[in-house]
């Protein structure tokens, strides 16, 4: 692997894992590893979460497809494309969990589409 995609994936993990950590900080009390929101958990719709919806998990993505760049190898694309495929399910779960708990959910998705 050259230097250029070396140099490419790490740029793309660090700041991954910048925008990550600030997600992480954002949502704070709110923060569940599970898709079903917290029972006494708030709609988190500042800071990150006003300019894209789901930063943690397209974090997640984006540190592995950084993976794959300095790698550049068929297993760590196929972790990647799996790992996508997982996360956007669970977008999916997640997102009609929201809905039901939060009535102004919708608002909030027709303000920030991703």
């Amino acid at each position: 692997v050259n230097f250029f995609f070396s140099f490419v994936g790490f740029l793309l993990i660090i700041s991954s894992t910048i925008v990550m950590l600030i997600s992480i900080k954002d949502l704070g009390r709110n923060l569940s590893p599970f898709p079903r929101p917290i029972v006494n958990g708030n709609l988190t719709t500042s800071g990150i979460y006003s300019f894209i919806r789901h930063p943690m998990y397209y974090s997640l993505i984006l540190i592995s497809f950084g993976f794959f760049i300095t790698k550049l190898s068929f297993y760590h694309l196929f972790l990647t494309i799996s790992l996508a495929l997982i996360i956007k399910l669970k977008i999916i779960l997640e997102e009609k969990y929201l809905n039901k708990k939060f009535k102004n959910y919708f608002i909030y998705t027709d303000k920030v589409k991703y």
